[in-house]
């Protein structure tokens, strides 16, 4: 029974959950620094509905993507491929389907009474339930037709911090979404790293994702412009929102973002062997930059 645990803890691969939480506090702060009264129950039920989208739509990941998993074999990494405990016959298959059903139910219910006490969440939860479980299930299969990215930047970027906002606000703030609009790209060049190692499975399974479509070397280039322009886009958004809500201390994550670019351009000189650091380097940053601006609001 231990060993069922800890492979299903495995499975959840839970390092990937800490983003969730704070894109989403980023957005309830960002209320709370406009002058609305922190609710607590609000907070943690709106916390409910992200957390049990995102592990449903990890668990339906897991389950669609078995055979395209079991073809990554040793270039899985810690961040891209799956987790390797259903393909490895850890676990069942079946349960990443059940546990899907169990995480979508529980999002069904926290949607409901989020929608009562704010109705723009109506909007909100449903295209993120949408957008979160058709990623990897037919018949849509979002992560293989070449919006997957996009999809997947917009609910964690966006969707999000605004969940996190409605919930205290019942309304939306133009200034929050512009504040949002510079992570798009950073996520953007997150899942382009995950794709990089799963590029011969997936171009082998008839995936359209953008590594597939471009190539490993567009899509590294493609990498490095995107984080370029989301650190542009970071000065443009700063410079024009007001004090309160201006998260300055964002600029000492720079320097990563300028190791990522570097490691991609020395990665298409040298060649392209191990992609953990590259990937994991990814994560650190966009959960870096969230949270430097969490902590510069809340200071």
């Amino acid at each position: 029974m231990g060993q069922k645990i800890l492979a299903f803890v495995k499975l959840t691969r839970p390092w990937f959950l800490g983003g969730g939480v704070i894109l989403y506090l980023l957005g309830a702060v960002m209320a709370q620094v406009q002058g609305f009264t922190l609710q607590v129950e609000r907070l943690l039920l709106g916390q409910l509905l992200v957390t049990s989208i995102q592990l449903a739509t990890h668990y339906s990941n897991e389950y669609y993507d078995y055979a395209v998993d079991a073809a990554i074999g040793s270039a899985r990494t810690p961040f891209s491929g799956g987790s390797g405990i259903l393909v490895s016959g850890q676990l069942e298959r079946v349960v990443a389907r059940h546990a899907t059903y169990v995480c979508l139910g529980l999002a069904g219910l926290a949607w409901v009474i989020c929608g009562l006490l704010s109705p723009l969440m109506w909007i909100i939860g449903l295209l993120a339930m949408w957008g979160g479980y058709f990623y990897s299930a037919p018949p849509l299969k979002l992560e293989g037709s070449g919006w997957g990215e996009l999809v997947t930047a917009l609910l964690t970027a966006v969707l999000v911090p605004l969940t996190g906002y409605i919930m205290q606000t019942n309304q939306i703030d133009p200034l929050v979404l512009i504040s949002c609009l510079p992570l798009i790209p950073i996520y953007l060049a997150m899942v382009l790293t995950f794709e990089l190692p799963d590029f011969p499975a997936d171009r082998a399974f008839g995936k359209k994702t953008i590594t597939v479509r471009v190539g490993v070397l567009r899509a590294a280039w493609l990498h490095n412009l995107l984080l370029i322009g989301g650190w542009v886009g970071m000065a443009i958004t700063m410079a024009f929102l007001p004090p309160r809500l201006s998260g300055q201390l964002v600029w000492l994550a720079l320097p990563l973002g300028l190791w990522q670019i570097a490691g991609v351009v020395w990665r298409s000189r040298r060649g392209w062997r191990s992609y953990t650091l590259l990937a994991g380097g990814a994560v650190a940053l966009a959960g870096l930059i969230p949270l430097l601006w969490l902590i510069d609001l809340l200071s």
